[in-house]
């Protein structure tokens, strides 16, 4: 196997923390996103999208998006289990994964991407072009501050996101809850006593510091 990566950004993020959570070595190739690596003849002949991370299998087949990634390296490496035991546990990190992208990561994506300098006519990722739309910037920021609000609400209930363990659910929700922090440059802890208390404790594990 081969990965490319850019660990600073978040979906590569993802990947790189359920990587060290295995204890796996995984061969890496840097394709820097600053540098416009990802436009690379030699990136595209992997993945025509020019997305990362992508995990090149031994037989060439390219899998593109952070949680088929983390489904295969599942079945590759169970121990220890991240994506669940049994059928509800499973359900669980899958529906939190979603609300966590959907509400959370496209939310502040829409403000970094409609904002940045950095993202002038890539408004979206992927091969191809989309001029930045600034009126998203305020609907993003909004969006992301109710996925807050919903994560806060959740963990007053439950140690983590998907239950009383440390699961996928929680390294997605935790890579896009930091993204925020640095990316528009919010505290998403800010007057949430529980997502502060639960960020803290999984900012502190050894994969995270790996993978950044």
């Amino acid at each position: 196997m081969k990965l490319y990566d850019f660990p600073v950004a978040p979906s590569p993020r993802k990947v790189g923390i359920f990587i060290a959570e295995k204890g796996l070595n995984i061969p890496t190739t840097l394709i820097n996103l600053r540098e416009g690596d990802q436009s690379s003849k030699m990136f595209r002949a992997v993945n025509p999208r020019g997305t990362v991370p992508a995990l090149e299998l031994d037989d060439g087949t390219c899998l593109t998006e952070s949680l088929a990634i983390c489904h295969y390296l599942e079945r590759f490496q169970p121990e220890p289990n991240l994506l669940g035991i049994d059928a509800k546990e499973q359900a669980l990190i899958l529906m939190w994964h979603d609300i966590a992208t959907l509400d959370g990561y496209l939310g502040i994506a829409e403000a970094i991407r409609n904002s940045s300098e950095l993202f002038k006519h890539r408004g979206l990722p992927g091969p191809v072009s989309y001029e930045q739309i600034p009126e998203l910037v305020e609907r993003g920021l909004r969006r992301s501050q109710v996925f807050f609000s919903d994560l806060e609400g959740r963990l007053t209930k439950s140690p983590y996101v998907a239950g009383n363990r440390f699961t996928y659910a929680d390294i997605a929700a935790y890579v896009y809850v930091d993204w925020a922090a640095r990316g528009i440059d919010i505290d998403p802890t800010e007057g949430r006593d529980a997502l502060a208390r639960w960020s803290e404790q999984i900012s502190l594990r050894p994969s995270v510091g790996e993978a950044t």
